[in-house]
């Protein structure tokens, strides 16, 4: 896949996805940086994206994304709640 020929929306969902897995290496290289662990809401965001990305393609497995974020949100709330 080139990057000229995909569109602006692929081109974002593949930025943001990016900038959760840095996030996410960094939170496990230096896990004192961030107040709360970042790996979580990392996986999430990413997942996000990539549900986004094959969306058109792969509508049941977009599905499954999606509920595998939203459960992740979810486990990372409760474990803000209850910390």
């Amino acid at each position: 896949m080139n990057w000229k020929n995909i569109s602006t929306s692929h081109k974002v969902a593949t930025v943001i996805a990016s900038i959760a897995a840095i996030l996410a290496m960094i939170n496990m290289v230096k896990p004192e940086l961030f107040p709360i662990d970042m790996t979580t809401p990392a996986i999430s965001v990413f997942t996000i994206c990539g549900a986004l990305l094959c969306w058109n393609q792969k509508r049941k497995l977009s599905y499954l994304m999606l509920a595998a974020s939203i459960f992740s949100l979810v486990c990372f709330f409760l474990e803000l709640l209850f910390l």
